[in-house]
């Protein structure tokens, strides 16, 4: 148990380095998400893509935008810094889901009964928002509000 809270620590830590040290110093703009941990979908239309978070709906000009939205939505928090620079996104998103998909995989055994899972998700991505939060504030702060 001692050590699967030792990877899931690594993971979250993994996670915000990647968001901290890749993402926000590029040149970024805001999205507001529900603020919740919820279960995004990406939907296609006429307009291009959208990510249903309940009731909000995020505009997307492209698939690799929406699958990036649609995580940090589902993680729950309020706003998320995307790069301007469509490429940078593609070429961190997968690095992004890995980080996720571990996270998932080190919150235990997928035969975990479901209420104890959930729990252990809920309690993991509060941290994960934690630490996200905290670099976000940290990195405006070191640069200004660049954005």
């Amino acid at each position: 148990m001692a050590e699967e809270r030792n990877s899931l620590k690594q993971q979250l830590e993994r996670l915000a380095r990647l968001y901290c040290g890749q993402v926000l110093p590029l040149r970024t703009r805001t999205v507001e998400l529900l603020g919740r941990k919820c279960q995004a979908r990406i939907q296609y239309s006429f307009l291009g893509y959208e990510v249903k978070m309940g009731r909000k709906r995020v505009t997307c000009p492209d698939n690799v935008t929406a699958r990036y939205v649609k995580m940090f939505a589902e993680l729950g928090l309020k706003r998320v810094e995307i790069p301007y620079d469509p490429t940078r996104t593609a070429a961190l998103l997968p690095r992004l889901e890995k980080a996720f998909t571990a996270i998932d995989e080190a919150l235990g055994s997928p035969d975990m009964p479901r209420p104890r899972r959930q729990a252990a998700q809920r309690k993991a991505y509060s941290k994960a928002r934690q630490l996200l939060r905290a670099c976000r504030d940290q990195a405006g702060t070191r640069h200004g509000e660049k954005h």
